[in-house]
């Protein structure tokens, strides 16, 4: 069994449209997608947690992905990935603001 740990900082809140894009994306791979932080993991795949869990954290804070399963690396990566360019767009369209 593999399984894929990434560390990722948020740089900016997401939206609910990253957050239901997020999980879709999550539901692609075949493994099994947590988010963790602060002694309390969730199920990267339920929209629910993961909305939840979005209102616990705070820009800067450090989150971990875990991918458990035969496509795991894969689903790190591409997740992380996802999640860096998200937060990147989310800063510009910040910054354009003002």
């Amino acid at each position: 069994m593999n399984v894929e740990t990434s560390t990722i900082t948020l740089t900016a809140q997401l939206t609910m449209n990253s957050l239901m894009a997020f999980v879709k994306k999550a539901k692609t791979f075949h493994s099994h997608v947590s988010l963790y932080r602060n002694g309390h993991s969730i199920n990267g795949k339920n929209l629910t947690s993961v909305i939840t869990f979005n209102l616990t954290v705070k820009e800067n804070d450090s989150i971990l992905l875990i991918a458990d399963g035969e496509d795991a690396q894969e689903a790190s990566m591409q997740l992380v990935e996802w999640l860096q360019n998200e937060m990147n767009s989310k800063k510009e369209e910040t910054l354009s603001l003002m």
